[in-house]
């Protein structure tokens, strides 16, 4: 490696990315460092100031790398969270690498879409942490740098399967399950063929045919490990039937079948698959995800103008079902990534929900356990996930007066038992870095609430 590299990278992870990469690309990825330090370091302040964390002793302008800040937080178990911002950190300014699209906004495929969100979550500080991932698996098969994927069809033997498995993944009495070729690699998994496919936002999840197919990935993608328990794979069908029964107004993309590998009698964790029907765009529909409107500097939906009567359009789309659905006891993880937008000459004209694994219902016999909650933890998971998040963002693109749009959107809210709290209780928020420090917390971040401004 020469000088300068060693001189312009400030951790182990950056100086391996920076030798593995060409040199054009290696230069860009340098180029790029200090703005990915600082997005992290923003993301870190954000914490602070409202997440329950440790004390936060020092100065963070005193400490421009976010791993020096952390580090010179010295909390107790936090070299795990340590390392994993180090690589979200060379993970994002990789992504500032690739090229920009040149299709036209409002003609790109759901595919275009999915791959135009580079920087990943945007508050979250491990946002491009892929922990396990080298700089050229980040190339390989990160949807910001659009490549196409093979996924591997494993010839299963000894497996289990629920829902409506297709008949182009059978083989006689064998199932072929897709296995992610990162994933397949470290386990040795035979394959008896490969299915064309496309990675989506989550990574994990590829476009492949009429299914979107989500594979099982053993390494950490910003927040967890993305395998696949054997609970998710058994109730997969089962969730989406009793979501189809209740939600209203609101599209689902519904889980059609899953499958895994059984070891010892049990669905392999590491072997899993869910499938998914394709959404399919309406004629003059665009659909895309609403972090692609969202994304890039200027936000996409800047170009669309009239903010204000754009967003009550969209939020007479989402609010009253999504209360509503609370009302009955189900909370939507109801984020930027799990809701698709149908625009029609760049209006807002439908919603598709998806992703159905983390939801959370009052206690119902005909569901797992693991769904259950509590009615406070049930509006947590609404307001934190739409409202706080997904809304707060999308607001936070949008030209025009903050408070101006959030009495927009106050218009659209329904009567029901939790719109006292909405409109005048502190927000809750996903404590998304006191999560890593202790993946075991059940503590909430709070927002002021933006409707009393």
């Amino acid at each position: 490696m020469c000088q300068d590299r060693v001189i312009l990278t400030q951790t182990p992870v950056e100086a391996e990315f920076a030798a593995a990469l060409d040199g054009d690309r290696a230069e860009r990825f340098l180029a790029a460092l200090p703005a990915a330090r600082a997005a992290v370091h923003a993301r870190l302040c954000r914490a602070f100031a409202i997440e329950p964390l440790p004390r936060v002793g020092v100065d963070p302008a005193e400490h421009p790398h976010p791993v020096d800040l952390l580090s010179a937080l010295r909390w107790p178990l936090a070299e795990n969270l340590i390392a994993e911002v180090a690589h979200s950190v060379a993970g994002l300014a990789l992504s500032r690498t690739t090229s920009p699209l040149t299709t036209p906004f409002l003609d790109r495929s759901l595919e275009e879409h999915e791959q135009s969100v580079v920087d990943g979550h945007p508050l979250h500080p491990c946002c491009r942490n892929r922990t396990g991932f080298t700089a050229h698996d980040h190339l390989a098969y990160g949807p910001e740098h659009r490549p196409a994927v093979a996924l591997r069809l494993h010839p299963a033997e000894d497996h289990v399967v629920f829902g409506d498995w297709p008949a182009e993944l059978r083989d006689g009495d064998r199932i072929l399950l897709p296995v992610h070729p990162w994933q397949a690699d470290r386990l040795r998994v035979r394959a008896a063929g490969t299915l064309d496919a496309a990675p989506l936002m989550a990574l994990r999840t590829l476009s492949a045919g009429d299914w979107h197919v989500k594979t099982t990935l053993s390494a950490q993608i910003t927040s967890a490990v993305r395998d696949i328990s054997a609970s998710s794979i058994a109730t997969a069908t089962t969730v989406s039937d009793f979501l189809a029964g209740v939600v209203e107004g609101v599209e689902l993309q519904p889980n059609r079948a899953s499958a895994a590998v059984l070891t010892d009698g049990e669905p392999d964790r590491a072997l899993g698959v869910i499938l998914r029907d394709k959404p399919v765009p309406r004629q003059d529909e665009t659909l895309l995800p609403l972090a692609a409107l969202t994304a890039g500097s200027p936000p996409p939906v800047r170009a669309l103008g009239d903010p204000a009567g754009w967003l009550a359009e969209f939020a007479e789309l989402a609010v009253p079902p999504l209360m509503t659905l609370l009302a009955r006891g189900v909370a939507l993880e109801a984020h930027e990534q799990n809701l698709l937008v149908g625009l029609v000459n760049g209006r807002p004209r439908r919603l598709v929900y998806r992703d159905l694994a983390d939801i959370r219902v009052s206690p119902r016999a005909e569901l797992p356990s693991r769904l259950h909650a509590s009615p406070e933890a049930l509006r947590a998971k609404t307001f934190a996930t739409f409202f706080a998040t997904a809304l707060t963002g999308l607001i936070s693109k949008l030209d025009a007066p903050d408070a101006e749009l959030w009495d927009v959107v106050a218009k659209t809210v329904p009567d029901t038992p939790d719109r006292h709290a909405l409109l005048h209780d502190p927000l809750p928020a996903k404590p998304l870095t006191l999560m890593r420090l202790d993946p075991a917390t059940k503590a909430w971040a709070y927002l002021p609430n933006p409707f009393r401004s």
